[in-house]
């Protein structure tokens, strides 16, 4: 049966833990980066050659890659989440590419659009999710 959207048996338990999973995988990417960024200077005595793209590309590729191979991020799995395709297997590699391209649409003024598609929508899924034909649930849903 599935939960309703509003009300209190609506599931806010998940939109919390989706939340906290994207700021333990930000913090992630963000603290890598770091670390890789002042590896390169101490090493090559300069910056990161790479301008202002190498950030989000290293973020996408953080999501792209582990929801492929893994079917969720560190921070999904520190949380009790996963991803899954419309036939309740994990994620794959295209859909996973296909749901973090369009993070772009979703983060918008600070992940309000897709907050709002979550809330509005059907099965709690945001714009990359309903493209994709994924879900985030429960580890063990």
């Amino acid at each position: 049966m599935e939960r309703p959207r509003f009300g209190p048996d609506a599931d806010a338990g998940l939109l919390l833990r989706r939340g906290g999973a994207l700021v333990a995988d930000a913090l992630l990417v963000a603290t890598l980066f770091g670390l890789a960024s002042v590896a390169f200077r101490l090493l090559a005595g300069s910056p990161l050659p790479a301008g202002g793209w190498l950030l989000p590309a290293a973020y996408l590729g953080h999501y792209v890659a582990f929801e492929g191979a893994f079917g969720r991020t560190p921070g999904k799995r520190l949380l009790g989440l996963v991803v899954r395709e419309r036939d309740g297997s994990p994620c794959g590699l295209r859909a996973a590419l296909v749901r973090n391209l369009l993070r772009v649409v979703d983060g918008a003024v600070f992940y309000l659009v897709g907050l709002a598609v979550v809330v509005l929508t059907d099965g709690d899924r945001r714009i990359g999710d309903h493209v994709a034909g994924t879900r985030v649930v429960r580890d063990g849903e």
